[in-house]
C-alpha cells in the first residue's frame, strides 16, 4: 500500500509545466501567439527572467528530429537597459499549449544575449519583463 501511494504522488508531481502555468496571451499574427506565465517573473537590478509560450498556428518541423512542432515554453533572460535576450532553457513540444510529445529539451544557461528586433516575439516578452518592478 506504502508503494502504491508513493507512485500516486511520484505521478501526481511530474504534472507537465504548461498545466501549472497560469498562462496570460499577449499577442498573435498569422504565425503564433506569444504567452506568458508573469508568475515567474524575476528582477534583480537590469535583468529579468520571465517564462514564455509560443503556440504556433501552423505546425513546424524541428530541423534535427523532423517531427512536427506546435508549441515552444522557455526561460529567457533579459537586459533591461540594452534591449538584449538570451534564452536560458526551452522545451519543444509537438502540440499546442505545452501538449504532447517533448521533441527536444534544450538548456543553454551560456548563451549570449543578442538584441531584440522590433515587432518579434521578444520585443513583446521584453516590453513586459522589463517595465514591471
Amino acid at each position: 500500500m506504502k508503494k502504491c501511494i508513493a507512485v500516486v504522488a511520484c505521478l501526481s508531481a511530474l504534472t507537465s509545466v504548461s498545466a501549472l502555468a497560469a498562462w496570460q496571451e499577449i499577442g498573435s499574427n498569422e504565425q503564433s501567439t506569444v504567452s506568458l506565465d508573469v508568475d515567474t517573473l524575476k528582477r534583480d537590478g537590469d535583468r529579468a527572467q520571465i517564462m514564455s509560450m509560443l503556440d504556433f498556428k501552423t505546425p513546424g518541423v524541428d530541423p534535427q528530429s523532423k517531427e512536427p512542432i506546435r508549441s515552444i515554453i522557455g526561460l529567457n533572460e533579459y537586459l533591461c537597459g540594452k534591449a538584449q535576450y538570451r534564452p536560458i532553457e526551452y522545451k519543444v513540444f509537438s502540440g499546442n499549449k505545452g501538449e504532447g510529445k517533448v521533441v527536444a529539451d534544450v538548456k543553454s544557461p551560456d548563451s549570449t544575449f543578442e538584441a531584440i528586433a522590433n515587432g518579434s516575439w521578444a520585443a513583446g516578452v521584453y516590453s513586459i519583463a522589463c517595465r514591471a518592478k
